[in-house]
């Protein structure tokens, strides 16, 4: 049979023909081409969407739905959970516009950012913030791989400051906004000098920039905290987090900004994408709030993070390993055969993944829910694949 879907996808590390045939806290189900099932260990939550568990059997907004998926109307989740979030963040002069995808909120942000300050964009090297056209231009991240890269993004480049971090930026005059992410995701999971960053933002609000913490990877306890910015105690303006937000089960996002800010960005400015209404969206939110109020993430962070510095630890002493970080229950190193080593762990049923700009870069960070017998099992076996991969 002719396949009629298309090769744009992870299969080039993964391996192809691989197709999904059920999912299970840290365990997938997969097919090979041939037929042949087995398990497999998710050591990425699928990119940061599934940080609380693949089918959480606490997480379970999609039982006895009352409404359309895509009803017009938000549903009282989206307040109910809008606060919750305000609250949780301690920002209660802010508020949220919710969206679909994290392209849709970075984007989203950069726009509001441009009613109340009109001029350039800085961004980080090493960043990626999305697909679209004003996103992909601010991101240098694997840019090159985007379908969406073409003369279109070219031509809203020259909008977009790019500044290497750890360097000093002075000239604040032309820049509407400063955009960030804490720990870099597509970049293998780099956490940016808190020091650097935490200088650099208050440069940026004296300078009357609108700051914004892209935190769509980054957020909902990925590297510990909800919001890493926040933890760092650094001020930013707009918040955006997406992915984990609804544990996978639907591509919402959500852009807390300050209530004032809507003078600025004019509110009679609307245009509703089909599903930002949607209500398995706001309903699988607010089911992951639930579970995070119920007072147990603390335990399961320390000892994901506890498990992953043990095996930072044993990393260290292996020569080709370098750069390696530890940022709560995520770990990321570099290795000049990266590819070749998690492509000898996914033999051997084990999912970690590449990163950084030229994929040199290993990540690891696996559901918080992880059994702990499977979190050790899976360590040694990329322990053993780095010291063989030589």
């Amino acid at each position: 049979m002719t396949t009629r879907i298309s090769p744009l996808d992870e299969s080039s590390v993964l391996g192809r023909g691989l197709t999904l045939q059920s999912a299970d806290n840290a365990t997938l189900l997969l097919r090979d081409s041939e037929g042949a099932t087995a398990s497999y260990t998710d050591l990425m939550s699928a990119y940061g969407a599934v940080n609380f568990g693949h089918l959480n059997p606490l997480i379970t907004p999609h039982v006895d739905l009352t409404a359309d998926i895509a009803a017009g109307v938000y549903p009282p989740e989206a307040a109910t959970f809008a606060e919750w979030l305000t609250d949780r963040l301690g920002l209660p002069g802010h508020q949220v516009l919710f969206q679909v995808g994290g392209s849709f909120a970075v984007s989203s942000a950069l726009a509001i950012a441009q009613r109340v300050r009109p001029g350039k964009v800085l961004a980080l090297d090493g960043a990626f913030h999305g697909l679209g056209l004003d996103t992909l231009a601010a991101t240098r991240t694997h840019r090159e791989l985007a379908l969406q890269n073409s003369v279109f993004t070219a031509a809203v480049d020259p909008l977009v400051t790019h500044l290497r971090p750890g360097a000093e930026f002075r000239d604040w005059e032309d820049i509407s906004c400063f955009v960030f992410e804490p720990v870099q995701g597509a970049n293998g999971y780099v956490p940016i000098d808190p020091d650097w960053l935490t200088a650099t933002v208050a440069a940026a609000r004296r300078a009357g920039v609108v700051v914004v913490a892209d935190e769509i990877q980054a957020g909902y306890y990925r590297h510990g905290h909800l919001s890493p910015t926040r933890a760092l105690g650094i001020d930013a303006d707009i918040h955006l987090f997406g992915k984990s937000l609804t544990n996978g089960l639907y591509p919402l996002s959500a852009v807390v900004y300050p209530k004032a800010f809507d003078t600025s960005a004019g509110t009679a400015l609307a245009l509703a994408h089909t599903f930002q209404t949607g209500v398995l969206g706001f309903r699988a939110a607010a089911a992951v709030a639930a579970w995070i109020d119920q007072g147990h993430l603390e335990d399961l962070v320390g000892e994901v993070s506890e498990a992953l510095a043990r095996c930072a630890k044993r990393l260290g002493e292996i020569p080709a390993v370098r750069d390696l970080h530890t940022t709560g229950p995520a770990l990321s190193f570099g290795h000049p055969r990266a590819k070749e080593v998690v492509r000898g762990c996914v033999r051997r049923r084990i999912l970690p993944f590449t990163g950084g700009a030229v994929g040199d870069r290993i990540r690891v960070a696996p559901p918080l829910t992880i059994p702990r017998e499977q979190l050790a099992d899976s360590l040694d076996v990329l322990v053993e694949e780095v010291e063989q991969t030589v």
